[in-house]
């Protein structure tokens, strides 16, 4: 072993990277990293292309992105003093992770839950509890939440709603009292615009100065390869967050991108309406087909095919032509593997419906 990797920190070196397969040839439904179903219209490129066409390219975005920030606080009925843009949402919680819960502190995490929250609290040196996920719904276990927070030093609750990779929601009533015992809970809502408004935690940010809220601009409004997401706080927590952010870090194109797609709200919202209902469909008709779906109000389902055999189901839907996510939990999970299917276009639900059909 090399003295470069010697230098490595030994909790890093145990980490399995965060990767996934190749995309194969013949390709007929992409349908494994929650992406929107639908891309940015063509005039819309056209529009934004000429704006950026128009900036200045040797110069560096205006420092702290008061435009964007400005835009994102339009959007969300906030200040632009309790926004935090970032590269994507998964910058801006790392930042806060880092600021909260580096150096010592506890991640706490409700599982199954996005993996990269795992590899994110390694990287800034935080230790994580777990508190799963319980029933064939896939519920929040409340109480033994609160009873894990209370045991924790330097407790720090992540929790995420919609959940990746179940789709269920956490109550804002337990958001609340998650509030009063915890010195600062963070609530990650990247699909909470395919949810409804009694999920969306930005209404408690007017009586709760300990709640960071994640936002992303890659699912609703369909921009992932562009990167915008960003945090909502009140103002002195929110100074803090940033401080972890590099600067700069929300490049030209996609702070224009993000611009104009925020001045579309009936757009985003007829898109997000039409996933809403293909999610039902698809859901009903797995259900039909022996799945056991958990309850989602998110752009995705989580299933157990029947008969279980979660990975020889990726396998044929894979030589099939279609893309999902498959999840292998510890074999002591009630689970211990699902799938994850984003709900795309018609087109693509219906072709993994029928590659389903074929495979069982």
């Amino acid at each position: 072993m090399s003295r470069a990797l010697d230098a490595v920190r030994p909790e890093i070196r145990k980490l399995r990277a965060y990767t996934f397969a190749p995309v194969p040839q013949g390709l007929r439904a992409k349908l494994d990293f929650n992406e929107a179903s639908a891309d940015v219209a063509p005039a819309r490129k056209a529009e934004v292309l000429a704006r950026v066409a128009a900036r200045r390219w040797a110069l560096y975005p205006e420092f702290g992105a008061p435009r964007l920030r400005e835009a994102l606080a339009a959007a969300s009925g906030r200040s632009p003093d309790e926004v935090v843009p970032g590269n994507g949402s998964g910058e801006v919680i790392l930042a806060a992770m880092s600021v909260l819960a580096g150096c010592g502190g506890t991640l706490l995490l409700a599982p199954p839950v996005f993996s990269l929250y795992y590899q994110m609290a390694a990287l800034v040196g935080a230790r994580v509890a777990e508190v799963p996920l319980a029933g064939p719904a896939f519920a929040l276990d409340e109480d033994a939440f609160l009873a894990a927070v209370a045991r924790e030093a330097r407790p720090v609750p992540l929790l995420c709603s919609p959940n990746n990779p179940t789709g269920g929601t956490v109550p804002l009533a337990f958001v609340r009292r998650l509030a009063a015992v915890a010195p600062v809970v963070l609530l990650d809502q990247a699909y909470v615009d395919f949810a409804g408004e009694e999920d969306d935690a930005r209404i408690l940010l007017d009586e709760l100065d300990n709640l960071v809220v994640f936002r992303t601009l890659s699912k609703a409004y369909g921009i992932a390869g562009l990167r915008v997401g960003y945090a909502l706080a009140r103002t002195p927590l929110a100074r803090e967050v940033a401080k972890a952010v590099l600067p700069f870090s929300v490049d030209v194109g996609a702070e224009e991108t993000a611009l104009a797609l925020l001045a579309d709200r009936a757009g985003v919202a007829a898109r997000t309406g039409e996933v809403a209902r293909e999610r039902e469909r698809v859901a009903a008709a797995l259900r039909a087909l022996g799945a056991r779906v958990a309850p989602s109000r998110a752009n995705f389902l989580f299933f157990v095919p029947p008969g279980g055999d979660a990975p020889a189901l990726f396998r044929g839907l894979r030589e099939r032509g279609v893309l999902v996510r498959e999840l292998v939990f510890p074999a002591s999970s009630a689970t211990p593997s699902a799938i994850r299917v984003t709900i795309g276009t018609p087109e693509e639900n219906d072709a993994f419906l029928r590659a389903f059909e074929e495979v069982l």
